[in-house]
Order: structure tokens, then C-alpha cells, then sequence
């Protein structure tokens, strides 16, 4: 009788735990970590990034588990990411609305890779970002970084080719060019 309320008692807490933790926020779908190696992959940029850098946070219309996702990425930059000589300032925008937005580089939320996604970034030479690398096999993002084991950077041949992007030569001997 004790171990079934020691065993009810736990699975209260934990289910009582999950709940605060799922109500607390979501982990984006680039930890710090990755956008700390983002930031580093930036100053291989030629022309690097400078000045007051919008960073235009896309999330899929419609869809609210992209929206928290882009909501979460925009907080671990915060109000303003020194990169080099760029400070980086988020812009949560959806993707239904981000061709009339002004921006130099673009971070996909879950499930916010798309053709419109890419051509908006191609339009404003900008490199669009994501965690999801079938979308940079697929040409609709440019470049995926994936840190768990070890740092990997995924780039988009044509799609750095397309925006009008130049990497250092240093940098693209880094890297898997797809």
C-alpha cells in the first residue's frame, strides 16, 4: 500500500512537472550553442556583416508550434548580438510577410523553410539559416548547422550561389557543401 502511494505521489509530480516545463517555453530548434557557431560562421561573409543587422526570425503561417519556435530563437539573441563588426537584432516575422520585410539574414523556425522563405532571402542577399537539413538539401535554406556530436555546417552550394553570397575560401574548406 505505501509503494502504490509512493509511485502515485511521484507520477503526480512528474506529470506535474512536465506541465511547467512544457508552460515555461520551448527550446528553440537552435540552441545557443548553435547560434554562437552561426555567429562565427558570419565573419567568413565576404563583405561581412556590419552596423545594425536585421535578423528577420521566420516563422510558418498558421502554424503556433513555429511560432513559439521563432519566439524562442529571437530570445537566446536577445536585444542586440555583436557579431564582428554587425549587431544583430531580431525581427519575429511570418512567413506569409516576410518578403515586405527588411532584413540582412534570415533564421527559420520549425517548419518555416520554404521556396517563398528562400526566394525572400535571395531577394535581399541575404543567408537564410535553419536547424532543418533536408530543407538545405532541398535549396529552400542555405546553410543548417547541427552541433550535437560535432560541429557540422551543412551549406547549399546553389543557394549561396542564387542570394549572391561569398564565403571565404577558409571557410568553405569547413564546411559540407551540398
Amino acid at each position: 500500500m505505501l509503494y502504490r502511494t509512493l509511485v502515485a505521489i511521484l507520477l503526480v509530480g512528474l506529470t506535474a512537472s512536465a506541465s511547467l516545463t512544457a508552460s515555461a517555453g520551448q527550446a528553440a530548434s537552435l540552441p545557443p550553442s548553435e547560434i554562437q557557431i552561426l555567429g562565427k560562421a558570419l565573419t567568413f561573409l565576404d563583405p561581412p556583416l556590419a552596423g545594425e543587422t536585421t535578423v528577420a526570425i521566420v516563422y510558418a503561417a498558421g502554424n503556433l508550434d513555429s511560432q513559439h519556435d521563432a519566439e524562442a530563437l529571437a530570445a537566446e539573441i536577445g536585444s542586440g548580438l555583436r557579431i564582428g563588426e554587425a549587431v544583430l537584432t531580431p525581427l519575429v516575422v511570418s512567413s506569409a510577410t516576410l518578403a515586405s520585410s527588411r532584413f540582412s539574414l534570415v533564421i527559420t523556425a520549425t517548419g518555416a523553410a520554404s521556396v517563398p522563405v528562400i526566394e525572400a532571402a535571395r531577394a535581399q542577399h541575404a543567408l537564410c539559416v535553419t536547424a532543418d537539413l533536408a530543407a538545405v538539401e532541398a535549396g529552400t535554406c542555405t546553410m543548417a548547422i547541427h552541433s550535437t556530436r560535432r560541429v557540422e555546417i551543412f551549406v547549399n552550394r546553389a543557394a549561396v550561389s542564387q542570394a549572391g553570397l561569398t564565403f571565404a575560401t577558409a571557410f568553405r574548406m569547413m564546411v559540407h557543401e551540398l
